[in-house]
């Protein structure tokens, strides 16, 4: 039997949670709720670099909680280990999700910034417009350094000056939503999106059926991996993107790729 072990500040309990008909597989949740501002999740298979660039950033304040899906063994799908966190959270406690890739390093302190945002939209660092009133093909908004996990190809992609400015999806190393509007809109990832474009998928699902925007929140942040956009795997979740949500009520273009959803 697989178990999800929890922690507090005084007791440590172990309990078995089931998602369906299946039980939970060897997920560490490192909970520590009690005045708790952010929980910061991502799905690990190098812990080596998530303990450096995530779990151990000096940026992130005490009033964080880190929750790290172990992914080394039974690689499951993002969106499902993403699921399986707002399927348990206790949503009487009022928190931002932080979701993020394991090379997604911030760079700058973002705890009070968080406080003033308004809890009804989605964030993220970067992401792209798609406009019909401009051009089917539009650019992108927000800025982040980008290279690979050994420093080389270092650059900055993206728009600077774009703080607050609406974005049609983000990229999937960062997605920023309060628990309240998670709640309030039973928001989930799609599990059909596996490894790709679920982030993507969020927005468009959250803006097509709730009308809830996306707005770019500006930070100085650095993601290890520009990625990899050419495999076949990819091009079958695009596909199936543009057929979930043809035709839509707006254009969709993502970071990823210049094919643009809409009509």
């Amino acid at each position: 039997m697989d178990y999800i072990t929890t922690f507090d500040k005084i007791t440590l309990k172990k309990i078995t949670l089931t998602f369906g008909e299946n039980f939970a597989t060897k997920n560490v949740f490192d909970f520590q709720l009690k005045d708790k501002i952010m929980q910061v999740i991502s799905v690990v298979r190098d812990f080596d670099t998530y303990n450096r660039l995530v779990k151990g950033n000096p940026f992130y304040s005490a009033r964080t909680n880190f929750v790290a899906f172990d992914n080394r063994v039974e690689n499951q799908g993002i969106s499902k280990r993403y699921n399986s966190f707002l399927d348990n959270y206790d949503y009487s406690k009022s928190d931002w999700f932080l979701f993020c890739h394991e090379d997604w390093e911030l760079k700058e302190p973002l705890e009070d910034r968080l406080t003033n945002l308004d809890k009804k939209c989605l964030y993220g660092p970067i992401g792209k417009i798609a406009d019909r009133k401009i051009d089917k093909y539009s650019g992108f908004v927000g800025m982040i350094e980008e290279s690979k996990r050994d420093g080389s190809r270092l650059s900055f992609v993206g728009l600077d000056g774009c703080n607050l400015e609406r974005a049609a999806t983000f990229d999937c190393q960062c997605l920023i939503v309060h628990s309240s509007l998670v709640k309030e809109h039973h928001l989930r990832f799609d599990e059909n999106l596996i490894f790709d474009l679920y982030v993507e998928d969020f927005c468009m699902n959250a803006r097509e059926r709730f009308g809830i925007p996306s707005l770019i929140l500006q930070m100085y942040c650095h993601h290890w991996s520009p990625g990899n956009i050419s495999e076949q795997k990819f091009l079958d979740k695009y596909a199936y993107l543009i057929e979930k949500y043809e035709p839509t009520k707006e254009w969709y273009s993502t970071t990823c790729c210049n094919i643009v959803i809409g009509k």
